[in-house]
Parts: C-alpha cells; sequence; structure tokens
C-alpha cells in the first residue's frame, strides 16, 4: 500500500476512535447505570449480528433468529437487574428455551443440535461476557476499574502496533494473524503496565501496587488472546473483517477483541482480591 493511502487509512482510524471514545468515555464518567444497561445491549446486538455472518453460512429460520437476538438483550438485562445471579439466570434460561423449542418443533432433527450450539457460543462470546461492564460498574470504584481496564487495552494495542511497526522481525502467530510479532505483544504488555500504574497511582491509590502489576498483566494477555481468538474466527469464516461499519476499523467486533475477555477477567480478579464486592479496594 502507498505511503499516502497508509497515512489517509491511519488518520481514518484516529478519527473514527475519537468519534466514539469522547461520548463513550463521557458515558462511563457520568451516566447512570440505565445508560450502561442500554449501551451494553446495543453493542451487543450489533455484536450479534456482526458475529451471525461469521458462524451461519446457512441462514438462520425466524424462530432461531428471534431466540439468537434475544439473547442480547435477555442476557444483560440479567445482569443489571441482579447481578451475576440474574446473568446466570439468563443464560440457563436461553440454553433451556432453545432445547425447548428444538424438542417441540424438530425433536430428531441432528442438525438443530449444532445450531443450539452456535447460538450458545455466541450469547457466551458476546451479551454474557460483556454483561461483566455491568458488574463491575455495579461495584465500589466501578467507573474507574472501567477506566483503568480500558487504559491497559488500549494503551497494550497501541504499543503493540507502534512496537511492531518499528521493531517487529519475529512473527507472534502467522496462521491466524500474519502481521502480529512477538516484539509488538511484548512492546504492548510493558506500555499496558505502565498506562495501570498511571492509572492506579492517581486513582487507585489504595490498591497495592502488586495487584495493579497483576490485574494490568491478566488483563494486556487475555487482550491479546482475544485478539487473535477474533481473528481465528474471521479467518475460519473466511472474512478479513467482521463488517465495514467502523470506518478504518471494520466491524465492530474488530474493536471488542480485546475487551471481550478484559471484563470478566478483571471481574474474577476483584473478586478474588476483594472477597465480595471489592473490600479494601
Amino acid at each position: 500500500m502507498p505511503d499516502s493511502l497508509k497515512s489517509s487509512s491511519h488518520m481514518l482510524r484516529w478519527i473514527t476512535s475519537i468519534v466514539i471514545g469522547v461520548p463513550l468515555i463521557l458515558c462511563i464518567a457520568f451516566a447512570p447505570p440505565l445508560c450502561w444497561w442500554f449501551l451494553i445491549i446495543l453493542v451487543a446486538e450489533i455484536g450479534l449480528w456482526e458475529l451471525y455472518g461469521l458462524l451461519f453460512h446457512v441462514p438462520l429460520s425466524w424462530k432461531w433468529r428471534f431466540f439468537y437476538f434475544a439473547g442480547g438483550l435477555l442476557l444483560p438485562s440479567g445482569a443489571y437487574l441482579f447481578g451475576i445471579t440474574g446473568l446466570t439466570f439468563a443464560l440457563f434460561i436461553s440454553f433451556f428455551a432453545a432445547l425447548f423449542l428444538m424438542m417441540i418443533s424438530s425433536p430428531l432433527d441432528h442438525d438443530e443440535i449444532a445450531r443450539i450450539g452456535q447460538l450458545c457460543f455466541a450469547w457466551l462470546y458476546l451479551p454474557y461476557f460483556l454483561s461483566f461492564v455491568l458488574l463491575i460498574g455495579g461495584g465500589t470504584q466501578g467507573r474507574t476499574w472501567i477506566f483503568f481496564l480500558l487504559a491497559v487495552i488500549i494503551a497494550g494495542d497501541a504499543g503493540a502496533y507502534y512496537t511492531g511497526l518499528r521493531a517487529g522481525r519475529h512473527k507472534l502467530y502467522p496462521a491466524v494473524s500474519p502481521k502480529k510479532t512477538i516484539e509488538g505483544a511484548v512492546g504492548g504488555l510493558i506500555l499496558s503496565i505502565v498506562a495501570a500504574t498511571a492509572i492506579g497511582f492517581l486513582f487507585l491509590k489504595n490498591v497495592p501496587l502488586a495487584s495493579l502489576f497483576v490485574f494490568s498483566l491478566a488483563i494486556a494477555a487475555v487482550g491479546q488472546a482475544g485478539d487473535l481468538i477474533e481473528s481465528m474466527i474471521k479467518r475460519s469464516a473466511g472474512k478479513k473483517d467482521s463488517s465495514a461499519l467502523l470506518p478504518g476499523h471494520g466491524g465492530l467486533l474488530d474493536r471488542l477483541d480485546s475487551l471481550i475477555f478484559a471484563f470478566p477477567i478483571l471481574w474474577c480478579l476483584l473478586q478474588w482480591a476483594g472477597s465480595g464486592r471489592y473490600n479494601g479496594f
């Protein structure tokens, strides 16, 4: 690609990031929990729409499409209303309802089992994991922890990109993502730790430095793994991007890939470190 086109594409990525990022930051900082719930549902439904094109080579019938997208509403709603218990129950209801629908409509169709498996994968991958945003936000210093996670992931993405661009020599996993390098991955981890330390020093003064280090390392590691996993899903479907929704970025899933597994791992770490609702944090 000519340098002028690379520069133009890079600028477009930055513009799109700013247009999306500024309202998102304002929402996290000031919006009430109800707005968070609405935002997670919106993101989950758009993500499910993109994932539909990657998972289902044969279009689903209307009844399965209804169940597929209903999960994007039900799971975040369970988390918003009743916390982790509500989220778990919503997942149970979704899975049970899908099996019950198969039983009353096509009990001997073996292909339906595969479809239900794809539905469950989509529900877990998007609305279930994204709903941990609501669980984190409901805890002590929830908004600060969300900013902490975003800072770690964004710093990691930037560090991996620019380190790989300047110093990348050894491919990380070419079968899935040909452009990613080991040097880039290391640069991303280092910058993630730096960002976590800065956020912790400014806004999480009561959290031990060792905890911030462990948290940032875990979040950055699963963030990079999530990026590779989403690339694997796209390549298995023969697609370069999940969609063309975001100029310069591809689809929404292409921006969420590093975050999808980061939210539940942070929630688990906070539960472990704080023995409940982040006591002492």
